[in-house]
């Protein structure tokens, strides 16, 4: 039987680029997702922090003996990619005594990757810490903005449009007037996903932030591909 990771995101954004990212072979396929979809098991039909950290410390199930869990959470405005971990820790501790004991070792070089075994479980929790220019709030979608500020954009978006459409017209469209509009209108550009929706409108994408980062993903070159989520591969790795 493949080893089986169970998977947590606090968000849809990390399990299509997960899902995307598994098919494409970055993702070690000697392991497979639980569930094999991808969808969560953990939040109900709403996303969030808090309530996947609900939902997920009133499940008893998870730390049984040989589990191997994936968390993915966003570092948000903390200071640190550690912070993020430790405030994870105290709010599964405080909602069930299952997970009392539990501490975190960061895992190689990586600052924002932590490893645990905790009951005959092993977890890996990978803290989403991408912000884009000027922003301070750091979460997922800056990795999707990373990769579209890559040697490798045009590419991308050449994807992403019609081909009668000039793909560097359109990323200068998102970059420069549309944020130039908003900040001189008072509208402070100061989270990833304004950058992520400039780059939806100016391309004219007609789907959710979730599916244009799952496409991002489909179009990028594997080089990038491993650059950007060398954290979130290892993390995967060490699980496997």
């Amino acid at each position: 039987m493949p080893t089986e990771i169970l998977i947590v995101t606090e968000g849809a954004t990390e399990r299509e680029v997960g899902k995307v990212l598994y098919e494409r072979g970055l993702l070690d396929n000697s392991a497979r997702p639980r569930p094999p979809d991808w969808r969560s098991l953990f939040g109900g039909s709403r996303e969030g922090y808090h309530q996947v950290v609900e939902a997920l410390a009133l499940d008893n199930t998870v730390l049984q003996s040989g589990n191997r869990i994936l968390l993915v959470f966003d570092q948000e405005n903390l200071p640190t990619a550690s912070d993020r971990a430790n405030q994870l820790i105290q709010d599964l501790q405080a909602r069930n005594s299952l997970w009392n004991g539990l501490s975190w070792s960061q895992l190689s070089a990586h600052t924002n990757v932590f490893t645990a075994q905790h009951n005959g479980a092993r977890l890996a929790l990978h803290v989403s810490n991408a912000a884009g220019p000027g922003i301070a709030n750091r979460d997922f979608d800056g990795y999707i903005l990373d990769l579209l500020r890559s040697g490798a954009r045009t590419t991308i978006v050449s994807h992403l449009i019609p081909s009668t459409q000039n793909p560097n017209r359109l990323l200068q469209k998102a970059e420069i007037s549309f944020t130039n509009l908003m900040r001189a209108n008072g509208y402070p550009w100061d989270r990833n996903k304004s950058w992520l929706y400039a780059y939806i409108t100016a391309f004219q994408f007609r789907q959710s932030h979730v599916w244009f980062a799952a496409e991002v993903i489909r179009h990028a070159p594997d080089n990038e591909l491993r650059r950007v989520f060398r954290a979130l591969i290892d993390a995967w790795d060490w699980l496997t």
